[in-house]
């Protein structure tokens, strides 16, 4: 996945040959790292860079706490806690545009009846507790975008701009 990533942003930026609408005045580089401007990124490589350098930084402190079960632990628990999250924002996104405008419904269905299954699969062989318990906010988190589809689509709201990022619509 950690490949996967970078190989597609590479092959999207290559096969459009994004060009730099603009000179992005406070662009982020390497040399020139400020954390105001972390996504900012002027160079593919700068990005590459980065991720390549977190990932070495994660692998030897892994490396280094491999024998600490407490460090083991909390790690697994990130991992299924940051997948659990992943549904959050586009919540947060509907909540904010009163809308699910563009939403498939079939993809909404299936990531519940995907996330109900492995919820499943963990209750019956008893996973360990975390991944349950993330499994069972996962499935929530599902419900609640399935709710927002159903709510929004019957009381429609007023019109509201869809919000974006100011650095969404920068190139990386």
């Amino acid at each position: 996945m950690i490949l996967t990533q970078p190989l597609l942003l590479f092959a999207f930026r290559t096969r459009w040959k994004m060009e730099p609408s603009a000179p992005i005045e406070n662009s982020s580089r390497v040399q020139n790292f400020d954390l105001n401007y972390f996504w900012l990124w002027s160079r593919f490589v700068d990005y590459l860079l980065c991720v390549l350098s977190f990932t070495a930084v994660a692998a030897y402190v892994t490396y280094l706490l491999l024998d600490s079960f407490l460090f083991v632990e909390t790690l697994g628990f990130l991992a299924v806690f940051t997948e659990a999250m992943l549904g959050v924002p586009q919540l947060y996104c509907n909540y904010q545009n009163k809308s699910t405008e563009g939403m498939s419904i079939k993809m909404v269905c299936m990531w519940t009846s995907g996330d109900t299954f492995k919820t499943g699969y963990f209750l019956v062989t008893q996973a360990p507790v975390q991944f349950w318990i993330c499994g069972l906010l996962q499935v929530c988190v599902d419900f609640a975008i399935l709710f927002q589809v159903y709510y929004y689509s019957r009381y429609p709201q007023k019109p509201a701009s869809h919000t974006a990022h100011p650095t969404s619509a920068k190139a990386l």
